[in-house]
């Protein structure tokens, strides 16, 4: 017996030590890469039930890394009303990342509604006339929704790139002319261990996108990231190094 729980334990410090290694390596890995500078902000939003927390590690590890730079986390209540919880730096030629959060986090087709107010309440306090939109999940249902039925000119930013994490959308939709002629498409899935699919989207449904935007935006760019479960995985993804640096320099080049 005592035998037998020396080999368990051994096993098990084998596969916590297996994970922190590819952590470990993708993290190094990922470490030290350079992108240009500019005063385009990027907006994350999040995905069904996501927070503040759901881009902390992304916007973070951009931060450090010097990518790009932590500004601000807004909040967007149930009326629209858009306000400042925390500014971390000033929104200048840095690449200032905005992290958004809906007070009702868990109705993404409610939540699209009030991404005009959140738009121009940057580009009227702030400045800012060119975003990057990013969403995670549903998040990136929010951001279409917006791009193709909310969206407005004259008092919101220009939307330079639209990167969709983990997300499907219809196969064909009437309001997918509305999308702006010059917006820029990452689409980025997991691919858990060519298993085909993140544990929760299979990347079949993901690469349809491609059908549904062709002809109707300047460009369009399909990344399958290909890993393990603590790199791929559906809600790994925007917590991978590696994710990230695949993103910044996507956006920010």
């Amino acid at each position: 017996m005592k035998h037998k729980k020396t080999f368990i334990f051994l096993i098990f410090l084998l596969v916590v030590g297996t994970g922190f290694g590819g952590w470990w390596y993708n993290t190094q890995k990922a470490s030290n890469y350079h992108v240009k500078q500019s005063r385009t902000a990027t907006v994350f939003i999040p995905g069904l039930g996501g927070n503040y927390i759901t881009s902390d590690y992304m916007v973070s590890s951009w931060d450090k890394n010097g990518a790009a730079t932590k500004a601000l986390q807004v909040y967007i209540k149930d009326n629209g009303k858009v306000s400042t919880v925390k500014q971390f730096n000033k929104i200048g030629k840095n690449n200032p990342v905005i992290q958004a959060n809906f007070q009702t986090n868990n109705k993404p087709a409610f939540e699209a509604t009030h991404m005009p107010q959140l738009l121009a309440y940057l580009k009227k306090n702030y400045g800012i006339n060119k975003v990057n939109l990013i969403g995670h999940s549903s998040g990136g249902e929010i951001i279409y929704d917006y791009l193709t039925k909310y969206r407005k000119t004259a008092d919101q930013p220009e939307v330079v790139h639209f990167v969709s994490m983990a997300n499907t959308y219809p196969l064909k939709d009437p309001n997918i002319t509305n999308l702006p002629k010059n917006l820029q498409i990452l689409n980025f899935c997991g691919n858990v261990s060519n298993t085909g699919s993140d544990g929760l989207i299979p990347v079949r449904d993901v690469v349809k996108m491609k059908e549904l935007v062709r002809g109707h935006v300047k460009s369009y760019k399909l990344y399958v990231y290909n890993g393990d479960p603590q790199q791929a995985q559906h809600s790994m993804l925007h917590e991978n190094p590696e994710v990230n640096k695949i993103i910044a320099e996507y956006m920010f080049n």
